[in-house]
């Protein structure tokens, strides 16, 4: 990808929209890309970082300021260089936009979020907020993808859950129906895991073809308008935002002293579960690992049968949490000065592992 010819952000989206245009013409045609032709790939990361701060913690072999929070990223994977043009306009939420090969795109963005308190993290979206994608566009595409057996032991699947790995791909005619179909089966219901939606947008005479998965990735398939890519973006980012807001606004616990007392502020989330957990203990050894994706540590205590507390630690930015869990419902205690992207990672998570029909609820 040459990208000297690159010296601003008008130069950057010119060239972005150049390529939807063409990668969507050469699909409509031969229904292939020509080799070497890739679509533009945009990830809406979570930052509690600054992109000094960025480089510190990724191997990056070049950087450049393009224009005004946004610089071109040269980064070094395996012995491989890979482009990425960072917007960090809005400090909170980045946006990193690629040509570079889909595999290749997602390992580096994965070697980014996934350090040890390195302050990214992906935009976590929950069932609730992909159904809402839908609903944008029309509907094109769906990809259904229940990976118990990324979070939970062969030996917990085999005694406790119907299903370790369950995936449906579908697109083009008769997927809304196939969706609807699945969608109404009661059996299937707490297995049913959103991994990417496709839609197609159009808004004043300009569409574009976007595929959105659950970790906040887009993949542009085709379009005429650059703009209309970046506004479906910020949409989706504002609502995943305001979540985000009201989470740190409502339910972070702080302590006051006062004369007579201790005043307490904020309230815990609860998940509430349609996937009852048999075993509590169990369950909790499966997702206190450390591993991605739920990036959790923590040490258990029982309270009382099929009633226990974690007290641990989120490798996302070191921050303390506290959960109390029962077979019907999860209780999280946010520190006050947590990242609120832990509560939505642990229920997105969840839902696509676990349990899609659960709840959280979240105050306004």
């Amino acid at each position: 990808m040459s990208t000297t010819s690159i010296q601003s952000r008008r130069d950057l989206f010119e060239h972005l929209e150049y390529t939807i245009e063409g990668t969507y013409d050469e699909l409509v045609d031969d229904q292939e890309l020509q080799p070497g032709q890739t679509m533009l790939k945009t990830f809406l990361i979570e930052s509690n970082v600054t992109p000094e701060q960025l480089r510190e913690r990724v191997d990056i072999a070049e950087a450049r300021e393009v224009d005004f929070d946004l610089h071109e990223l040269v980064i070094r994977r395996n012995g491989n260089k890979h482009t990425f043009f960072l917007d960090s306009s809005d400090s909170r939420f980045w946006t990193l936009y690629t040509l570079e090969e889909s595999d290749d795109a997602k390992a580096v963005v994965k070697d980014m979020v996934s350090g040890v308190r390195n302050g990214l993290d992906y935009t976590w979206m929950p069932v609730e907020q992909q159904r809402d994608i839908m609903e944008m566009g029309e509907f094109r595409d769906v990809g259904v993808s229940y990976e118990a057996d990324e979070v939970f032991s062969s030996d917990y699947i085999e005694d406790r859950l119907d299903f370790g790995d369950l995936s449906v791909q579908s697109s083009g005619r008769g997927t809304s129906t196939l969706f609807d179909i699945l969608d109404s089966q009661e059996e299937l219901s707490s297995f049913l895991s959103l991994s990417a939606v496709g839609i197609k947008r159009e808004i004043s005479g300009s569409f574009v073809l976007e595929r959105v998965t659950h970790n906040g990735r887009f993949t542009t398939s085709g379009g005429d308008s650059i703009q209309l890519h970046i506004d479906t973006v910020d949409e989706i980012k504002n609502r995943y935002a305001d979540l985000l807001q009201r989470i740190e606004e409502h339910h972070r616990i702080s302590y006051e002293s006062k004369e007579h007392g201790t005043g307490i502020d904020g309230t815990p989330l609860v998940i509430e579960l349609d996937n009852e957990i048999e075993d509590v203990r169990e369950f909790i050894e499966n997702i206190i690992t450390s591993k991605n994706p739920l990036r959790l540590w923590g040490a258990k205590t029982k309270l009382d049968d099929q009633y226990w507390k974690v007290k641990g630690i989120d490798l996302h930015n070191n921050d303390k949490y506290t959960m109390e869990i029962c077979p019907e419902w999860i209780r999280l205690y946010l520190d006050e000065e947590a990242c609120g992207n832990t509560a939505l990672r642990i229920y997105a998570n969840l839902q696509r592992h676990y349990d899609s029909n659960a709840v959280m609820e979240v105050l306004e």
